[in-house]
Order: C-alpha cells, then structure tokens, then sequence
C-alpha cells in the first residue's frame, strides 16, 4: 500500500508539471471535454460561476458542458456513479452517504465552507410564534424549540440543507419526524410560491435564490441562523467537487485542471469581485433577478471562500457529525473512503 501511495503520488506530480508546461495556445488547439454535474447556480457556487461567467475554465483549455441541474446531491453523484458526469459539484453530506452506499467515490475539493442555514418565518409563521411569547431576540435555543407544530418548506430530502436542518433540530432537542411538519420543496419557484401563499409557516435553506427573494420583497423575516452558535456547521464544506475513483485513476490532469481553474476563482472572489465582474456573472446566471438581492447574495457569500481548495479532515469530521447525528443507521465511513485532496493541496501550493 505505501509503493502503491508513492507511485500515485509521482504520476499526480508528473501530472501536474505536465500542465505547468502546457501553453494557453496548446490547450486551445486541443481542449478537453468535461461533463459538470450540479445543482444550479447558486451564490454557494459562487467561484465556480465566476470561472463559468469569466472564461476561466476555456482559459485552462477545458470544454466543459454543464448539464441541466438536479436540486439533489444524491442525484447529483448518482450521475457520478453511472458515467453520465465526469465532475460532481454538490453538496458536501452527499459524499458520505455515496461512500457507506458502497458507491467509489472521492471528494477531491471543497467550495463554499461554512454550512449558512436560516430560517424565515411566513406572516402566518411570525403569527403562531408571537401568540407563543417568543421573540425576535428570544435565545436562540427558544427560538428553535418554538419550531414546534409549524410547517416548513425544506429542500430536497438528502440534501446538505435538509441534512443540516435535522441535525439542527435534533441538537435542540426537538424530533424532525414528529415535532414539525418538513415539506420538501423541489425548486426555487414552489418554495418561493408556497412562501408568498402563505401555505406554510417558515422557509429553511441558505438566504440566496428563493429565500432572498422573498426576504427582500417582505413575505419571510429571518427568525434563526442555525450557524451562529455551532462550530460544527462553522467548518462544515458546503459544496464539494467530487469525481468516481475510475475518472480520477484514469484523468488525473483533467481533474487538476479544473481544480486550477477552480482556486484562480477562488482567489478572485476573495480579492473582492469588481462591478463589471458582478454584472457580467449576473447577465448570464441571474437576469431578472433584482440588483440589491444579487449584491447582498454575494455579499453574504464571499466571506464563505476564505478554506483552501483541499478538503480536510476537519471538514471530513463536520460531515460525519451532521451525518450521524440525524442518520437511522450510522455511518461507518473513513476520511481515506471519503476525501482525496492529493490534487488540490498541491494546487493550492502554486
């Protein structure tokens, strides 16, 4: 196993100065094909519209097709496992239960770390909650136990939001299959829809897209931050790109280049992205959406892009937590199973 840990090891090296070596104009002459898996755009995707938005990745000699977008991390490496993607940009739970399913899988870097999850009370929501005497500065643990007994539009069931959700719940106490009504919504417009009907009480997820809309124009209040007060979901990696381990034996250089072009994005974002930039990454993922919820979106995402590109193992930890804590059977998996950040720390090096 160690001769096995140097040769792979040596032949990433070899990779990687291979691409060292290679001109723009070379890779422009022959690019290279990559099928994206993920889940729409998204501000927690936000380097990797910037890339897509920017030319960063025709840049680095990649074609890449992005395929139409499935609001489930669990569908998202599903497509991982049957070929039909060659890179998965998902959810960071979706790794762990892929890996304890048996399916060969491997994160291989992290996006967004820091796992934001709010929830924003309906007009209804905020009726039953203030007729319950709890306030908009109660304690945060009143707050989430005042949950009890409302509806609540969630994401799709597995998702890293739903996943979280529970684990937040259950830390405080309160039981997600009997103490609240969980609707999961399968798209931005029917959480949006059910928002403004009034159909259920509170809306759970990250504060962009859907849930943006809605706060902006009045329809939700932010009524609990479940990141606030735990570290766990402070070091939690929200987004994750994972690839099978055929793929990654087989395009190890493919890989790496995305990852490339993946940390120059990353590093943008941190630098702060500039008006034309925002604009331009507006015009093609986001049109009809209003600028000041674009500018707050991205504002509130930027800080989330501080992590390095190579997932580690505190992450791997956070995962596993959220994971068990609301999992019926627990999982087993390893870091080893799980994370492979071979390309990415040395990536990061530069």
């Amino acid at each position: 196993m160690a001769a096995y840990a140097l040769t792979r090891r040596a032949a990433l090296a070899a990779s990687l100065a291979a691409l060292s070596a290679q001109s723009r104009s070379t890779w422009a002459a022959d690019t290279i094909p990559v099928k994206v898996q993920g889940f729409g755009a998204s501000v927690t995707v936000l380097p990797e519209m910037y890339a897509r938005a920017l030319g960063l990745f025709e840049q680095q000699g990649l074609a890449t097709e992005y395929l139409p977008p499935v609001y489930n991390a669990n569908a998202v490496m599903q497509a991982l496992v049957q070929g039909s993607a060659d890179i998965a940009s998902t959810g960071g739970s979706a790794i762990i239960q892929a890996v304890q399913q048996g399916r060969r899988v491997k994160c291989v870097a992290a996006g967004m770390v820091g796992l934001e999850l709010k929830v924003l009370l309906t007009k209804p929501g905020q009726e039953k909650i203030a007729k319950a005497g709890i306030g908009f500065g109660a304690p945060q643990l009143d707050r989430i136990r005042a949950l009890r007994g409302l509806r609540l539009a969630a994401p799709g069931t597995g998702s890293t939001s739903d996943t979280a959700f529970r684990y937040g719940l259950k830390r405080a106490g309160i039981d997600p299959a009997r103490d609240v009504t969980i609707q999961p919504m399968s798209d931005a417009a029917s959480i949006l829809a059910a928002a403004r009907a009034g159909a259920v009480d509170a809306l759970v997820g990250v504060s962009t897209g859907a849930n943006a809309v809605a706060e902006a124009e009045g329809t939700v209040r932010r009524f609990i931050a479940f990141e606030d007060d735990d570290p766990i979901m402070q070091n939690y990696p929200t987004t994750i790109y994972a690839v099978s381990d055929q793929y990654l034996q087989k395009n190890a250089a493919t890989v790496a280049t995305f990852l490339k072009a993946m940390l120059a994005a990353k590093q943008a974002v941190r630098r702060g992205l500039t008006d034309a930039e925002l604009a331009t990454m507006k015009q093609k993922f986001f049109p009809d959406m209003a600028d000041g919820v674009w500018a707050s979106s991205h504002r509130m995402a930027q800080p989330m892009f501080k992590a390095a590109l190579a997932p580690t193992r505190a992450q791997f930890d956070a995962l596993l937590t959220i994971n068990n804590a609301q999992a019926d059977v627990p999982a087993t998996v390893t870091f080893e199973q799980c994370f492979d950040p071979a390309l990415a720390t040395e990536i990061d090096k530069g």
